[in-house]
């Protein structure tokens, strides 16, 4: 699934490896922190910031449902916030 996936809101896959025990896989790196972290920091986002992510994580579930995967995992966690964000 990952292989078919490329939107420029979704962390890109490149390969995997396999060993005899732990299957690897090699993603693009995204320089920053989890959404999850950007709110523990702040303590809370402003409305203009909420739209932002909002509308970006809809766009990247919008992708997704075009493409026939359902995402079931969203939380801030996985959200990846880029390094050029600073946190106020």
């Amino acid at each position: 699934m990952l292989e078919v996936v490329n939107f420029p809101f979704i962390m890109q896959f490149i390969k995997t490896y396999k060993d005899q025990n732990f299957i690897y896989f090699l993603t693009e790196y995204v320089k920053g922190l989890e959404l999850y972290d950007v709110i523990r920091i702040i303590n809370l986002l402003n409305t203009q910031e909420s739209q932002f992510y909002i509308g970006s994580m809809i766009l990247a579930i919008e992708y997704l449902h075009m493409q026939g995967v359902i995402y079931r995992d969203l939380k801030p966690e996985n959200i990846m916030i880029d390094h050029t964000v600073k946190p106020s």
